[in-house]
């Protein structure tokens, strides 16, 4: 049987959930990010249609305006009222006033600004999303009973903000709901190297573990590169894979 040898090169800020659960300030249970070894399916925007379907049910970066008092979002390609986008939303068609002037609050809590924005930038996935999954059969692909977690790799929307604004040197990343948080422009660096690629592995450390070592080996990995977490360290580090000699 193959070993392989996987060495270092690179690490990121990172931030998980709690070791154990708590409560969240949204009214969601914070939990800890799963321990264990996974393969990246997918990787783009995330939409939600489940308990994050009012924020999260619109994709970063949507267009928007106002028509007099009423949001309005591109939606399809064609400009429909917020309030038609989903069921969440669709609750206060008749308060079109109301959520307009909740959008404003929003986006003055982020960006400490009273306009109204011409594009989404609630979306608690931020501009991309990782999305990984337990590989129990080992081929590298999502099939039989295997479900992707709903742990992801994502950035948050006040983070997006201060790098558009060209001040990340200040972000300090949140404790997240259970998936794992990073800087807008370190996913985008992963992304563009090849780390964060589908088919790729990533795997969670235990809470416990208080250094980062410097190569480690696997009997199961698939070169070039695998994603490591170290939620107890708040750090990601790359490595390198190779077959072992």
């Amino acid at each position: 049987m193959a070993s392989y040898s996987i060495t270092k090169i690179n690490e990121y800020d990172a931030h998980g959930g709690p070791s154990s659960e708590k409560p969240g300030g949204d009214g969601h249970a914070k939990t800890a990010t799963r321990e264990g070894r996974y393969v990246i399916n997918s990787i783009g925007k995330h939409v939600s249609y489940g308990k994050y379907a009012y924020w999260s049910g619109v994709a970063w970066g949507t267009e928007m305006r106002l028509d007099g008092d009423i949001t309005m979002v591109k939606n399809g390609g064609a400009w429909v009222r917020l309030t038609d986008v989903n069921a969440q939303w669709g609750k206060y068609k008749t308060q079109q006033k109301q959520v307009t002037e909740y959008i404003r609050q929003q986006y003055t809590a982020i960006s400490n600004s009273k306009a109204f924005p011409n594009r989404w930038i609630f979306n608690d996935f931020g501009h991309t999303s990782v999305k990984y999954f337990k590989d129990n059969n080992h081929n590298w692909k999502l099939d039989g009973k295997e479900q992707v977690l709903g742990d992801f790799i994502h950035t948050t929307p006040p983070d997006e903000y201060l790098t558009s604004i060209n001040k990340g040197s200040q972000i300090k990343l949140s404790e997240s709901h259970g998936c794992i948080h990073v800087k807008p422009l370190d996913i985008d660096t992963m992304i563009g190297n090849g780390y964060l690629k589908k088919g790729n592995t990533i795997e969670v450390h235990s809470y416990t573990e208080r250094m980062i070592p410097v190569s480690l080996t696997r009997s199961i990995a698939r070169p070039p590169f695998e994603v490591h977490f170290y939620p107890g360290l708040f750090k990601i580090a790359i490595y390198r894979v190779s077959i072992k000699k």
